[in-house]
């Protein structure tokens, strides 16, 4: 369909604005053109959903090693979903590890806080699923709710993440920290961050999700300058740093782009909290 002549008459601001809305938020529209994508909630019926993204976070425990191959053979970096500080009811293991759960994890019913100091937690992590992950040829590992240390600032918990992450080091592979501000930054003060992990994701630090309404919005101004300060802490320090932002609109999108293209950083962009 032509476009009416008014459409090539618009400020050039504006347009510039549109093309960066189609391209992020339509990645059929540019294929191979996205750095990363996070995708923990994709089923492997929905593959084509990858093909635009070079590197890519998958739920490893969905796919085979054959698959990961064919993502190998079109070029990406495949990066393996693993929780560190939490327990979902849906894990095969659940039952085994129920007993060390400690909170519920608010806004997300099937899952619990774990017990990251537990022995028995750290040594199936690292020794089962580290070892069955990597051998599905995954190029690195994206670790999650190492926030377990926010909610119990104790030793025991910081040096039960610490632990797990030096024996996921044994599989050399990258290993990326979701979230986990507070472990991170006492990592970076410790002098461990780079021994520990080569990168940080962040969430939500332009937009936040609306769990009470089911909906996406712009950041809190202190949560966001809060979390600017972090990466740029985690920048100096040496670290690799990504960013998931929910559903932002058109003006947030472009602060965005300008705010990852000025620092080196990479953001993905989602439609939905389930990270389908």
């Amino acid at each position: 369909m032509r476009k009416p002549l008014r459409f090539f008459l618009l400020p050039l601001s504006l347009l510039v604005l549109c093309l960066i809305c189609l391209r992020l938020f339509h990645p059929e529209a540019a294929a191979n053109s996205y750095p990363y994508g996070v995708f923990i909630g994709l089923e492997t019926a929905d593959l084509k959903r990858l093909r635009p993204y070079r590197t890519v976070v998958i739920e490893p425990s969905l796919f085979s090693t054959e698959q990961i191959k064919a993502l190998h053979a079109e070029g990406k970096s495949v990066y393996g979903y693993l929780n560190l500080g939490s327990l979902e009811n849906f894990r095969s293991y659940y039952e085994r590890f129920a007993n060390l759960t400690l909170a519920p994890y608010e806004n997300w019913p099937e899952e619990h806080w774990v017990d990251v100091s537990s022995p028995a937690w750290q040594t199936f992590v690292v020794d089962e699923l580290g070892a069955a992950y990597a051998a599905l040829g995954l190029d690195g590992f994206f670790l999650d709710n190492c926030d377990v240390y926010a909610l119990y600032p104790r030793e025991d918990i910081f040096n039960g993440l610490s632990t797990m992450l030096r024996g996921l080091s044994r599989y050399q592979k990258p290993c990326i920290v979701n979230g986990g501000d507070v472990f991170v930054s006492a990592c970076m003060e410790n002098g461990t961050a780079r021994t520990l992990f080569n990168g940080v994701n962040q969430e939500s630090v332009f937009t936040k999700i609306d769990f009470s309404k089911n909906r996406y919005t712009a950041q809190d101004a202190e949560t966001h300058s809060y979390y600017l300060n972090y990466l740029t802490r985690a920048k100096e320090a040496g670290l690799k740093v990504y960013l998931i932002e929910y559903r932002p609109d058109a003006k947030l999108t472009a602060e965005i782009q300008d705010y990852c293209e000025k620092n080196g950083f990479v953001a993905y962009l989602a439609n939905e909290k389930e990270l389908r």
